[in-house]
């Protein structure tokens, strides 16, 4: 009989996280903190804090500062594991980290000119080039391919904790404390760095032999050719850029989308940095056991349901939710890509391929802020968070559909079971990822979906009141005939103008204005293409333009063609201080069905603070006939009074202003 021995999951973990509190392990991890708490201080806190206060720095230099230290390492990693494969990567650390000290004390010169830092900077940079790809090949020589994945958790780790530690100290420390003090701790982190430096074993560099094999011209470029470098070097570049945009909007998104600020930001986020933390150490062990692909793809299917979620989330607890998601799944996928990059330059050329895959992560971390800068100066941070969830939506793609992942490390008959689930359940969460984007145009087209901003679809429940809207015009002449039945029943009504058509009839809205009507803005030219490829959706200002051309007023309503919606459209409208109002009693009089079928369809749907949809018009076509709309209006009118309604104009049923003071964008 076979006796059944219980595990609890508390002992496990600590048996699969113990490797991390070996001696050969933990010089790595001191030495990620030290180089990462230097970096840090320095350029977050030393620079972008004390130097502009004390010395009176423009505010810029502090971007000017990083951009130099960025691309320095950019264009440095390259060439600097060529020179780490020549002379090797104990060598190569220590030279890295010298010229990275002497950067670090040139900083002291911006006390002098602010200047003065950048080429200070540049050499800081310079240096970091150098350590990177020599830590990263000495831990292929040292480590074993199943402990890879653990040890670049310990090391992501550290570098959280060298963050908090830095930025806490720079919260500690009193605004006045010296610029050159600062300076001063951080080259005591690196100095710190270069004593755990002896810890580390010599690692010889590339042979004679193996030199020969590749000293023709770019032959690490060959290298590179093999389909899983290549694939593995995109991921590394939509990583970065989608890392890169998420970094770039991390302020603005507490500010327009969730209307708090930084510092609430980052307590409501705090479970998700707990549980990201936690996940990280757990997400090295499973990479080890079951492989880096379905545990990367994994994490980056998480990121981009999270992410995407996030879009068009501004609920607390939704977004506390979704940003757990995404922690989780950075949890997951960073560990394997760190270990995946040591597996793929493991041999000849490792620094070299090293340097080519740290320039590749670097590329995405300048052109994914670029991007999400862009993006949100001009649409606010949801087009932002759908690029970065694309972005990961793609690696996750990359990961788990190619078949030129076939070569895995070997996995013990028990963990296979475990690894297939994974693999299964990771390739179903992406088919259904991907379709996002048809959920997500689904909901664009639905007028009551809060999703992706503030709209509204009706009025107050506790008063018998309702407004009558007409879209799509002026039409003549039916424009003006509907107005006048308008009139002669007493009633106001709201005319959602089409800017091309004001600028056609602007004598029918100057009538509508004078007959006390209200006039909505319903876009230029009614087209839903512009809400989807036009990130400041200009049609908003130019029908804003038109309508006040033609009768001297700027509505401060928007409703939007078909009621298809989109993030950054509806940014645009609450950016201008309009409102975006749709409705939810709809006859589909743009059928032409009967005139009584129409009143009834109306009377039938209506409720208190109903906002009823009719047409006086068809998108830009001045030639559609509303005889059907303009003969259902007697019945709706007196059925509606009938049932003890009120019409009233859309602004009255709302309490909402009527129009802007002006129409300047």
């Amino acid at each position: 009989m076979s006796t059944l021995t219980l595990r609890s999951p508390i002992s496990m973990v600590i048996t699969r996280l113990r490797p991390l509190g070996e001696p050969r392990a933990r010089k790595y991890a001191l030495l990620t903190f030290a180089v990462d708490a230097g970096l840090v201080f320095t350029l977050l806190v030393a620079v972008q804090s004390y130097l502009p206060e004390q010395y009176q720095a423009t505010e810029a230099i502090a971007g000017y500062v990083l951009a130099a230290y960025g691309a320095a390492k950019l264009v440095g990693q390259l060439p600097a594991g060529y020179v780490i494969d020549r002379l090797g990567p104990k060598q190569g650390l220590f030279g890295g980290l010298c010229l990275a000290v002497a950067g670090q004390a040139a900083m002291l010169l911006a006390a002098v000119e602010p200047l003065l830092g950048l080429p200070a900077a540049a050499m800081y940079g310079l240096g970091a080039a150098a350590i990177w790809p020599s830590i990263f090949s000495m831990a292929a020589a040292e480590f074993a391919e199943e402990e890879r994945a653990r040890l670049s958790a310990g090391m992501t780790v550290a570098t959280g904790a060298a963050v908090a530690t830095a930025l806490g100290l720079g919260f500690i420390l009193p605004p006045g404390f010296p610029y050159a003090a600062a300076i001063a701790v951080s080259v005591c982190a690196l100095f710190a760095a270069l004593l755990v430096v002896g810890q580390f074993p010599a690692v010889r560099p590339v042979k004679a032999e193996a030199r020969a094999a590749t000293s023709r011209r770019l032959a690490w470029l060959r290298l590179l050719i093999s389909p899983r470098r290549a694939a593995f070097s995109l991921i590394l570049l939509l990583q970065g850029a989608a890392l890169g945009a998420l970094v770039a909007v991390f302020g603005s998104y507490a500010r327009t989308s969730l209307h708090i600020s930084v510092r609430e930001e980052l307590l409501l986020f705090a479970p998700a940095a707990a549980a990201g933390a936690c996940a990280v150490l757990l997400s090295g062990s499973l990479a080890d056991r079951v492989g880096r692909i379905p545990v990367l793809g994994a994490g980056f299917l998480a990121v981009t349901i999270g992410v995407w979620g996030l879009s068009a989330s501004t609920g607390s607890g939704a977004v506390v939710l979704l940003a757990l998601l995404t922690a989780v799944g950075l949890a997951l996928a960073l560990p394997s890509v760190s270990a995946m990059a040591i597996d793929l330059s493991h041999g000849a050329e490792t620094a070299t391929l090293l340097g080519w895959f740290l320039t590749m992560e670097s590329i995405g971390h300048a052109v994914g802020p670029a991007l999400g800068g862009a993006l949100n100066q001009a649409g606010g941070t949801s087009p932002v968070l759908w690029l970065a969830g694309g972005l990961a939506a793609v690696a996750a793609v990359i990961a788990l559909v190619p078949p030129v992942w076939t070569k895995t490390p070997r996995i013990a008959a028990n963990r296979r079971p475990l690894r297939t689930m994974l693999a299964f359940s990771a390739k179903g969460g992406l088919v259904f990822s991907l379709g996002f984007p048809v959920i997500a145009v689904y909901l664009a087209w639905q007028p009551g979906s809060q999703l992706y901003g503030e709209m509204t679809t009706h009025g107050t429940r506790d008063r018998m009141e309702v407004a009558i809207t007409f879209d799509d015009g002026p039409n003549d002449p039916w424009t003006l005939r509907i107005a006048q039945t308008l009139d002669d029943y007493g009633v106001q009504g709201t005319f959602f103008t089409v800017g091309k058509n004001a600028e056609s009839h602007p004598q029918i809205v100057r009538s509508l204005v004078a007959q006390g009507h209200l006039i909505g803005n319903h876009s230029y030219r009614h087209h839903k293409s512009d809400a989807l490829v036009d990130p400041r959706y200009g049609e908003l200002w130019k029908a804003e333009r038109a309508i006040s051309s033609a009768a001297g007023v700027c509505p401060a309503i928007y409703r939007p063609p078909n009621g298809f919606h989109t993030p950054w459209q509806l940014n645009a409208v609450a950016s201008h201080g309009m409102k975006t109002v749709t409705w939810d009693v709809i006859p589909r009089d743009w059928k032409d069905p009967a005139p009584n079928e129409i009143a009834r369809r109306v009377v039938d749907s209506v409720k208190p603070g109903s906002i009823i949809l009719l047409h006086d018009g068809k998108d830009t076509d001045v030639q559609t006939d509303r005889s059907a709309t303009l003969n259902a209006l007697p019945g709706i009118i007196e059925g509606l009074r009938a049932k003890g309604y009120k019409i009233v104009r859309l602004d009255k049923l709302l309490s909402i202003p009527a129009y802007l003071e002006s129409c300047g964008q």
